[in-house]
């Protein structure tokens, strides 16, 4: 364990700093500014198993004005308010969350947070991070970056770093690692995709600290369909195994995760081509759970309230019982929230307590849950359009 009123100095000292350049550049930027998630005061001075690093916190707001550095102090010292409802409320969180549940049964490593931290790498924030790139220039960006990058090696130094996003987290923090002054090691980054997903991923180690950089865990863009492999990367990584080891996954086939009996694959894959599925993906994950997903197109920039993907997951769990879950990437609007759970209501789903799914008795008849989604799918269509529209 580290000296904690030493860690506790190092970490304030650099919050002061991150604060002046917020104060200093902020009123020209004019956008919100926070960073952390979790709350790290639980931390300091502990080891830190695993970090995970977004691009930005993306909450916009576009009637603020800047005043001063506080709120983000506040957040460096406390986290995001939020962070206790992460497993119910936050998709980016609660998927990766979830697929380490279903892949392993369990989610210790990322319930573990006495040794856990979250955080953002861009200290400016807004609704794309496209739009927060564009509006806060490449010299803040850059900036930003070199201080998370002083935090992660210099303070922090956890075992395991996981980047949520490849081309704009792993490599631009990699790359301001190579241009820190009296840096003078050779990083090998290897990019690769795990068991053959769609999605790249990058590894590679600085220090003592293994780099995983991993498509953004939010949902977009068939991304849920590879994280059954990314959890068993991060897992692997947090166990110890060797770099060159994971990499060789790339060409390994993905197993079909244990906990799912190939009778209700069976069953899946026989309602799967039935179900009219207009506009969206629709695939089978590892996990036995069929999947169709709403994504945005470039030329539409509103999404629901803005952003996000819709992603509909209907999996058997055992003969008599079936499980739909809804994830929305982004805050979805409560009339969306209402219209689910008034069909789904309608149509004999229970709501789960803790959860935005519904459970069902399977019927012996199929056609009836073929139906049934079909006509939740084209629900799902008219709200989307609807939405863009207004």
């Amino acid at each position: 364990m580290k000296n904690r009123i030493d860690i506790e100095k190092q970490y304030n000292d650099w919050v002061d700093k991150a604060c002046d350049f917020v104060d200093l550049v902020g009123p020209t930027i004019n956008m919100p500014a926070a960073t952390m998630q979790s709350n790290i005061s639980t931390v300091l001075g502990n080891d830190i198993n695993i970090m995970f690093l977004g691009h930005d916190a993306h909450e916009a707001d576009s009637t603020y004005i800047y005043e001063n550095s506080n709120y983000f102090r506040y957040r460096c010292i406390n986290g995001n308010d939020c962070w206790d409802n992460r497993d119910r409320k936050w998709p980016i969180w609660k998927n990766l969350r979830d697929c380490f549940i279903n892949v392993y049964g369990n989610s210790s490593i990322m319930d573990d947070l006495n040794h856990l931290v979250f955080t953002n790498a861009i200290f400016f924030t807004g609704d794309k991070i496209k739009e927060v790139l564009d509006q806060i220039g490449t010299s803040v960006e850059n900036r930003c970056m070199e201080l998370t990058r002083d935090l992660i090696f210099d303070i922090l130094q956890p075992k395991l770093l996981v980047c949520f996003s490849v081309e704009d987290v792993f490599d631009k923090l990699i790359g301001s690692v190579r241009k820190k002054e009296g840096f003078r090691e050779k990083i090998i980054v290897q990019k690769f995709k795990p068991y053959h997903i769609k999605n790249t991923c990058a590894i590679t180690q600085v220090y003592s600290t293994r780099i995983l950089g991993i498509p953004h865990p939010s949902g977009a863009h068939g991304v849920l369909a590879s994280l059954p492999a990314v959890v068993r990367i991060i897992n692997d990584l947090y166990n110890g195994v060797e770099i060159d080891k994971i990499v060789a996954s790339k060409d390994k086939s993905l197993d079909s995760n244990k906990r799912v009996n190939n009778n209700e694959i069976g069953r899946i894959i026989a309602i799967k081509d039935k179900i009219k599925r207009d506009g969206t993906n629709q695939w089978i994950d590892p996990n036995g759970r069929l999947v169709h997903e709403y994504f945005c197109k470039g030329k539409i920039k509103k999404y629901i309230k803005g952003n996000g993907t819709i992603s509909i997951g209907l999996k058997i769990e055992n003969e008599s019982k079936c499980v739909l879950s809804v994830l929305s990437n982004g805050n979805h609007p409560e009339k969306f929230e209402k219209m689910i759970c008034e069909y789904c209501n309608s149509k004999g789903w229970l709501k789960s307590d803790d959860d935005f799914s519904y459970s069902k008795d399977l019927p012996i008849d199929e056609s009836v849950i073929v139906g049934f989604m079909t006509t939740l799918l084209q629900k799902m269509k008219m709200y989307r359009e609807t939405d863009i529209k207004e």
